[in-house]
């Protein structure tokens, strides 16, 4: 009997013992999530650069002892849904959610939720220490240098973006933190919003996070997170009986308030859209991205997940698969690795370097016309809009320059290209091989650029960097008076491109006529 009594008191102080050991613990736990909850690895490394790894389960609930660890704390997921291959690249490079915690509660359990809200913040905190974006932030020890005005200025600007929203799903603003907040309310704001990361023109590197509404459009300063706003456009994006999705570049991208007049002509191209039609336009076009990075970086990835059978891509590039100059001292060989497409040759066979058929232009178009393929849509191929230069490359009519405006999208054989031929004939003759409509916007925008001669500089972006209307310009030295961006639009000229664009369409006998209403378009 004694010893029985011995036997249940040792075991009730071994277990007194390790419950003791367990509250005494440091542990971290938290949930991974973007739009849903996500199964992956979470790595956990502390100011010593030492390394922990665990894995979520089926909920994204992840939990760890983090007793051996010196805080900071920097937490990143490389395993998720949005960290898939896509021709052999890895869209993020690999770290596509991070998060980052300054301090913790000793013996205490903590959490650190890991979503694409800590990766703003993250991305905040790295242009704190002058690092491009969460990915320098992961592989830099320079984070740890963060200090309370670093932080303080992240969640300034995380609070700016996000306050009004907050309070629409339950949440109070002033008091939530992301990263460290237990409440399942978030997950509603999560499900209405997109992220990426940029990219680095001049590294080549992976950038700061950019969070969008579901209209693609970047959360920012002139444009806070809507939640209710966010939920209609979802439920329209989804619902609506068509959609058009417009894939580009600079020429058609949304651009921020703070830049007007500057604006793409996919940013107003519904303005021409026929309102009895059931039609939405997805503009998911991207500055900088030829037609191979807008799929390596996961700009196409974004869009995919909202096309059905029925609806209509416009593929529009040209631009930056040009960028394929190795010797150009600036940036050659960065625009070689990332952006770079090689055009067909004088008979229509493709060009690329061994094994690597991404870098042919048209088997990188036709990659997106096998999707809209496989989806039962409407494809249809452009030539890019054309510049306001002519054919020596400089601005036409210009300082005593007579030359009109002229056909530009081709390279040539001379020092740094490894192939050359012209871009604008293999848009049209991959349209051709493959069956799909064509639109031949460079031809149709040379045109009218010829038909402004006198105003031209009223539709591509030259701006007066006095006019108190535009600010922003004030301390611009491109796209103004005197250096004139003759690539890009203001209002005036994006209005007019995509005016072209919604004439071509209709048209187009090859295209449903009732996609824009002809009584949008101006007389």
């Amino acid at each position: 009997m004694l010893n029985r009594i011995k036997k249940t008191f040792f075991g009730l102080l071994l277990v007194v013992s390790s419950i003791s050991q367990v509250m005494a613990s440091t542990v971290i736990q938290g949930y991974v999530y973007v739009n849903k909850p996500i199964i992956s690895s979470v790595i956990i490394r502390d100011a010593n650069n030492k390394f922990l790894k665990t894995i979520t389960d089926s909920a994204g609930f992840y939990q760890q002892d983090v007793s051996e660890l010196t805080p900071p704390l920097i937490f990143f997921s490389n395993e998720n849904s949005l960290a898939r291959t896509v021709d052999n690249n890895q869209t993020c490079n690999g770290n596509c959610l991070v998060s980052y915690i300054h301090s913790l509660q000793k013996d205490r359990q903590n959490t650190v939720n890991i979503n694409p809200l800590t990766d703003f913040l993250a991305s905040e905190l790295a242009k704190q220490v002058n690092l491009l974006g969460p990915e320098e932030f992961v592989n830099n020890q320079l984070p740890f240098l963060i200090d309370d005005t670093a932080l303080s200025n992240a969640y300034k600007k995380f609070h700016l973006l996000f306050d009004n929203a907050l309070p629409q799903v339950g949440i109070i603003a002033k008091s939530f933190d992301p990263v460290t907040t237990v409440n399942q309310d978030i997950n509603q704001l999560l499900n209405v919003m997109l992220f990426n990361r940029g990219y680095d023109s001049s590294t080549g590197k992976v950038s700061g996070t950019v969070l969008f509404d579901m209209r693609l459009i970047p959360i920012n300063r002139d444009s806070p997170f809507n939640y209710y706003q966010a939920v209609k456009q979802q439920e329209k994006n989804i619902n609506t009986k068509q959609r058009i999705f417009i894939l580009g570049d600079s020429t058609a991208s949304n651009y921020d308030k703070k830049v007007y007049p500057r604006m793409g002509w996919g940013q107003v191209f519904d303005r021409f859209i026929n309102d009895k039609a059931d039609i939405v336009v997805i503009n998911g076009a991207q500055s900088g991205r030829s037609s191979r990075s807008f799929k390596t970086e996961g700009w196409f990835h974004l869009m995919k997940p909202f096309m059905k059978k029925g609806d209509y891509m416009i593929i529009a590039f040209g631009h930056n698969d040009e960028k394929c100059d190795g010797s150009n001292p600036k940036r050659g060989k960065v625009d070689v690795d990332n952006l770079c497409t090689y055009p067909n040759d004088d008979n229509n066979q493709k060009q690329y370097p061994s094994k690597q058929e991404n870098m042919s232009f048209q088997s990188s178009l036709e990659s997106y016309l096998a999707v809209a393929k496989e989806l039962d849509m409407t494809p249809i191929l452009m030539t890019p809009v054309t510049r306001y230069k002519d054919h020596n490359n400089k601005i036409a009519y210009q300082y005593q320059n007579k030359n009109p405006v002229s056909h530009l999208h081709y390279t040539t054989n001379k020092p740094g290209f490894a192939y050359w031929g012209d871009y604008s004939n293999t848009i049209k003759h991959t349209a051709k091989v493959n069956h799909v409509a064509l639109i031949d916007l460079e031809s149709l925008s040379i045109d009218f650029a010829n038909q402004h001669k006198d105003d031209w500089q009223s539709y591509w972006l030259v701006v007066d960097p006095n006019d108190h209307k535009y600010p922003y310009y004030k301390k611009q030295s491109s796209g103004v008076i005197g250096n004139p961006d003759a690539t890009h639009f203001q209002e005036k000229g994006a209005l007019a491109i995509a005016e072209i664009i919604a004439i071509a369409i209709s048209n187009h006998p090859d295209i449903k006529q009732d996609i824009v209403d002809l009584n949008k378009i101006r007389q």
